[in-house]
């Protein structure tokens, strides 16, 4: 058999040289004369086609995703077989086969270029097999040729293999790049480093950017006690830097550090350097990295989640948001913006404002301080709660430190040492870092909506109004302190500590999901879970839930190795949880129509260390999910027992969003707010609007104060750039009668966008407006299926693809109100004055036409002006013009707009190589006849001639 086997390698090398010319440079369309496939042209044949797969980085070894269709373009099915690293069998039946039938076939893999070749199929002699051959030369995307040559000259100066460890950091993702979102850079990283840098090894960080920002990289080796850089910029492969980025490293280092990446990068780099040196939790370092850097703010925010879960347990979510059913939080956050806390805690908790788990401005005057943090536990069914109230002890750590070490903190560099000095108090003492400022009970429903504001009536039962309609007030902390509330009692704590896993059992708990996975759609469907297969994703809460009290994405390694999937190929879908959550894992499979989604749903058992798998009624483990699942009463309330843990509809939603093919920043904004619903998707289309009708000059930055509040926050606080704990994000709810836009019909005033210059010391104000798509969904009976279908054809609109279901598209505008200076910026940051809110006091300001702040124009003109197509291509397309119908406003007042009818422009279309059918041997004879003919008598000469029907080779 070994012999055999040699002699097999031989035959099918001869056979992929000899038949390049069946491939669909040299394929022919022209069939041959008197063979016997003309007797059967109206049977069924099973056509082989041998396809080559080859990459232009020889080390990668992914298992293309190859799809066949035929001369009408109809898919075609078809069984692979793999017989090398490169070659590939496809069998298959297809009716009425002659000589010279041609197939398309077309080949993709992460990272590449996706290519699309013709063959035609045809006989060797008296064989009845029809036999095609092809090649593709996989050639790499731009994106992923830049993530492979930095971690390539990275490695060549830094010399992975010989540092104790290394850490990578980059700002792709979101960032367009080569006419694109530039995930696929990461995926360079991930493949170019050998291994050495995963996402579960916590040592590949993602700075959350915009999409107009640039793309940058860093890489650092950790040698002893010494950090070495090297850092590129502006999507580039040539370094900018290199040299030490060590916190002891001196200031003249620091000044060409700054002079090289910019003061931005500089401190993002160098403190999440020195925090993953020092040990940070990788949990903490991905919360830096979506914030934008390691301070005292970063690791305040981690302490104060982790004293409120230990004293303050979770309990379940009952406090609903105001739009999908994923709208709930085991908290209310309530912070004052400006110190990193407040994007901890959101993060940590799940508690995001798109969510409604998220509520504050600046109420300093009411004696709040931006340290301070309120967290309010509540319980619907008493409508009761605590409200919790922390602070981190700023002046008095920083004190602490300076007499400890003799360092003055008066710059970056000691900060860097200070954050170092912080984290090494987590470790030992982080109660020590925090302190309890209030602990009640027996908040009532209208303190709590005074807090939080509600933008409708809280009603009972019989329609009468139990709570008005009202502003946010946040941490009003003269109201909280005048409040005759119980003092709250602490829950005791747990004195035993759980072993903790190293990464290599962490990995092995992935590696274990993933082969069950696989054993269990092959016993049940019959299907063979495939390395690589695009067409499967895998969801779960790894990543943000803990096991044994340390974070879980150790366990993405393990089915990155069984399965290939990750987040940079879109197949790996980690779900923003609270930490404390159960670990879980939901394998989902897209059929060839891509309307079947078949899902598995296991959760891990931390006691018996076992996955545990859920079934139905009908004893299935694997369950379509997809939209004809979801239309259906019956099923549906089948699968809320095969997905026990209340998480369906986060699974659900993700998934059948992912299987319509989103956008890697629609996609990883839909994992941040941990769900996907139309309500979130104003904000992509709010935020390209922004970057493509207000862009940022040097110096200038978006604030943005929510007064519509809903899903959609979420969206803008990741794509545009704001957070509250950057200060950049306030968040104060108003009624919807003060909401709803008087200049377009139905659409609702979002909020106010400042864009401040730091040059001039000055903002220009404006009002954010959106109204909604009508989406017909009449034809379908179930709230789930709907809203399903409207999250899809929201995806299509954003990607310019035409939809049938949309029959008027959304439209986004903007009013410009005018320019304030640096004190009236600070009002509408504290929510407006004299009793109003902030909408109020922007819009009294500039009601007359008048400039209060002297420092500008405020009527730039009149009318509403079409800026994009509204498809949400602006960004990345053309603009189409078209005018739309002028409204008289003040002279205070212009508004640009974005609309259009939908697939006015063509979403951004893959990249394909069509090669067609071309010359012929001589006399009209295939040259695939040929190489066949020749592959016979080489096995012929073997000896073997029976191994070909009877073997490998056979059918």
């Amino acid at each position: 058999m070994r012999k055999q086997g040699v002699i097999l390698v031989i035959a099918t090398l001869m056979a992929v040289i000899l038949c390049g010319a069946v491939s669909a440079t040299d394929s022919s369309t022209t069939g041959g004369e008197g063979n016997i496939s003309d007797v059967n042209s109206s049977g069924n044949v099973d056509p082989i086609l041998w396809v080559n797969v080859g990459y232009e980085y020889a080390n990668d070894n992914i298992t293309p995703e190859i799809k066949v269709t035929d001369s009408n373009n109809n898919s075609v099915a078809f069984d692979k077989t793999r017989y090398s690293d490169t070659l590939y069998r496809l069998n298959f039946t297809y009716a009425g086969v002659t000589n010279g039938t041609m197939f398309n076939v077309m080949v993709s893999a992460p990272g590449y270029i996706t290519q699309k070749k013709q063959v035609t199929v045809y006989q060797a002699g008296t064989d009845p097999d029809f036999i095609g051959n092809l090649n593709f030369d996989m050639k790499a995307t731009e994106n992923y040729k830049l993530g492979r040559e930095v971690t390539s000259t990275a490695n060549q100066q830094l010399n992975f293999s010989t540092a104790d460890a290394v850490l990578a950091i980059t700002t792709a993702g979101v960032p367009q790049l080569n006419g694109g979102t530039s995930e696929d850079c990461i995926e360079g990283i991930l493949n170019g480093s050998n291994g050495l840098v995963s996402y579960g090894k916590g040592n590949l960080l993602m700075l959350r950017q915009t999409a107009v920002d640039p793309v940058d990289f860093a890489f650092i080796v950790k040698r002893g006690t010494s950090l070495i850089a090297i850092c590129f910029r502006n999507g580039t492969a040539t370094p900018v830097y290199m040299g030490t980025i060590s916190e002891n490293m001196s200031a003249a280092d620091w000044n060409k550090l700054i002079a090289s990446v910019g003061g931005e990068n500089a401190f993002s780099f160098a403190s999440l350097a020195n925090a993953w040196n020092a040990g940070a939790p990788s949990d903490l370092l991905r919360e830096a990295a979506f914030h934008g850097h390691v301070c005292q703010g970063t690791i305040s925010g981690y302490t104060i989640t982790q004293a409120l879960l230990k004293y303050y347990p979770p309990i379940q979510e009952t406090a609903g948001g105001s739009g999908s059913p994923g709208d709930i939080t085991s908290y209310k956050v309530i912070g004052v913006p400006g110190d990193s806390d407040d994007d901890a805690a959101m993060y940590f908790l799940d508690a995001t404002a798109g969510k409604g788990g998220y509520t504050g401005y600046d109420t300093t005057p009411t004696g709040a301080t931006s340290n301070m943090v309120g967290f309010i536990r509540w319980y619907s069914n008493t409508n009761t709660g605590e409200l919790i109230i922390m602070r981190f002890k700023r002046a008095e750590n920083r004190q602490q430190f300076e007499q400890e070490t003799g360092i003055t903190l008066n710059n970056d560099l000691a900060e860097l040492k200070f954050n170092t000095w912080i984290l090494g108090k987590l470790k030992t003492n982080p109660e020590q870092l925090v302190e309890f400022i209030t602990e009640k009970t027996g908040l009532t429903e209208e303190q709590y909506y005074y807090i939080l504001g509600t933008a409708t009536n809280i009603t009972n039962s019989n329609g009468t109004v139990r709570i008005p309609a009202q502003d946010a007030h946040g941490l009003d902390m003269a109201y909280i302190n005048s409040l005759n509330l119980t003092n709250a009692t602490r829950a005791t704590a747990s004195t035993t500590s759980a072993t903790e896993l190293t990464y290599d059992q962490l990995k092995q708990i992935g590696i274990d999901a993933a082969n069950l996975a696989k054993q269990i759609f092959k016993d049940q469907l019959g299907i063979d879970l495939e390395k690589d297969d695009a067409d499967l994703a895998v969801l779960t809460s790894a990543g943000y839930v803990y096991l044994n009290g340390q974070s879980t994405e150790a366990t993405w390694d393990g089915i990155f190795e069984v399965l290939g999937s990750r987040l940079s190929r879109s197949t790996l879908l980690p779900i923003h949880m609270g930490l404390w959550k159960p670990l879980w894992y939901t394998f989902a499979l897209r059929d060839a129509n891509g309307t079947t989604l078949n899902a598995l749903y296991m959760r891990y058992d931390p006691v018996t260390k076992q996955w545990i798998v859920t079934n139905g009624s009908d004893g299935n483990k694997v369950n379509d999910i997809g939209p004809a699942a979801l239309n259906n009463k019956t099923q549906l309330n089948n699968l809320n027992k095969v997905f026990p843990d209340g998480n369906f509809f986060n699974i659900q939603s993700i998934a059948n969003a992912w299987r319509n093919n989103p956008k890697f920043d629609q996609l990883v904004t839909f994992l941040f707010h941990d769900h996907a619903c139309p309500g979130v998707q104003p904000g992509f289309f709010i935020t390209d609007y922004i970057f493509n009708n207000i862009p940022l000059s040097e110096g200038q930055s978006y604030n943005y104060i929510a007064n519509s509040i809903y899903c959609k926050d979420d969206s803008l606080i990741y794509l545009l750039g704001v957070s509250p704990g950057m200060g950049t994000y306030m968040n104060q709810r108003l009624p919807n009668d003060e909401v709803d836009s008087d200049l377009i019909p139905g659409g609702t005033e979002e909020g106010i966008l400042v864009v401040w210059d730091n040059n001039t010391n000055t903002g220009k104000v404006y009002i954010i407006t959106f109204s909604w798509a009508d989406i017909d969904v009449s034809d379908l009976t179930t709230s789930e299926a709907k809203r399903e279908a409207q999250i899809q054809a929201y995806i299509d609109m954003y990607n310019g693809i035409p939809n049938p279901r949309v029959r008027n598209n959304q439209q986004t505008t903007s009013t410009y109100l005018g320019t304030v200076s640096r004190s009236q910026f600070t009002t509408l940051q504290q929510g407006g004055e004299n009793g109003e809110n902030s909408q109020q006091t922007a819009r009294r300001w500039f009601a007359s036409g008048s400039n209060p702040s002297g420092t500008g124009s405020s009527s730039p003109g009149t009318g509403l002006i079409s800026s994009s197509n509204g498809s949400g291509t602006g960004l990345l397309g053309s603009s189409n013009g078209a005018n739309v119908s002028s409204v008289n406003v003040s002279a205070a007042t212009v508004t640009n707009s974005t609309s259009g009818s939908v697939g006015t422009q063509p979403g951004d279309a893959k990249a394909y190589e069509v090669t067609q059918a071309g010359a012929q041997g001589s006399e009209g004879t295939p040259w695939g006849l040929y190489a066949i003919v020749g592959v016979i008598a080489v096995l012929a000469l073997g000896g073997v001639g029976f191994f070909y029907k009877g073997g490998k080779f056979g059918r």
